[in-house]
């Protein structure tokens, strides 16, 4: 499809395995702006929205349970993100901005897509496009794809899982003899795994402060520690600011940062828990 769309052989091999992975590299560190084509990335929006679905999903439409892929909860709420977050950029762009809508819908939904799986592509540089955007996507770095995506970040289904956690203990506070069990994918969820998504939340959040402190004793400015310990421990690629900004390298950053981001995107890509335990006393002792 690549090929299709203009991009020679090794171009077209070379993002095809990219974007199905969201890994994000490309052959110009123009990124997919360099081709200035909306064939090239629509084609492109689509790999990363099909990188974000679990792939035992795929497995299991193809073994003749189509309809899996609308009636996943997991699935169903990372198109539901995707899309309400497409429509408040775009709506953002076209109406204070002054963008065409079409132009809006364009540059909106790959920035959303890139950011929200991981993948880290980029088509426009987002930091001209005002406060609230700038805003959005830098939180949307945080949520993922789905479980067993080859996308990153914290993933979808522990945002659900910590929703529903929430939803149960606020009912509790008002219905303290009621017994509620929250459900997700229509099974109830147990204690122990609400007790490690908010573990896993702990842990994640502990990081990504740390990360950022470190950054910021090194010596960069808060809004690049801040979103390169985000882009990092969620293994996204680009942050916030013109030094590590979708127009900007992280080429600049002393060699300490250097050193503090290559420990945040291991420690994100590993998930945190895994570095948790090898840290810990007990697991070396057995």
């Amino acid at each position: 499809a690549f090929y299709l769309a203009g991009m020679d052989g090794l171009e077209a091999a070379v993002h095809a395995m990219t974007t199905l992975a969201t890994g994000g590299y490309s052959t110009s560190d123009q990124s997919i702006g360099h081709f200035d084509s909306v064939a090239i990335e629509v084609i492109t929006i689509t790999g990363m929205v099909a990188g974000g679905i679990p792939f035992v999903i795929y497995l299991k439409a193809l073994r003749g349970q189509p309809g899996i892929l609308i009636s996943d909860d997991q699935i169903r709420t990372y198109i539901a993100l995707l899309l309400l977050s497409t429509a408040a950029a775009a709506g953002w762009l076209w109406r204070v901005n002054g963008e065409l809508p079409l132009t809006a819908l364009r540059h909106a939904s790959f920035a959303v897509v890139s950011t929200m799986t991981g993948t880290g592509f980029v088509s426009t540089d987002y930091m001209n496009w005002g406060a609230f955007p700038i805003g959005l996507i830098f939180f949307l770095t945080f949520v993922g794809g789905c479980a067993g995506s080859t996308a990153c970040g914290i993933k979808v289904f522990r945002f659900q899982i910590l929703y529903q956690a929430t939803r149960s203990q606020i009912q509790r506070l008002w219905k303290p003899h009621t017994v509620i069990i929250s459900h997700f994918n229509g099974r109830p969820i147990p204690e122990e795994i609400v007790a490690s998504v908010l573990s896993f939340f702990f842990i994640f959040g502990t990081a990504f402060v740390l990360l950022t402190l470190g950054l910021n004793l090194v010596g960069l400015d808060f809004v690049t520690a801040i979103s390169s310990s985000a882009t990092a421990l969620a293994n996204v690629g680009p942050g916030l600011g013109p030094i590590v900004g979708p127009a900007g390298t992280f080429q600049s950053l002393p060699d300490a940062a250097k050193w503090l981001l290559i420990i945040g995107m291991l420690v994100g890509r590993l998930e945190v828990f895994t570095v948790a335990v090898l840290f810990s006393g007990g697991f070396w002792r057995r």
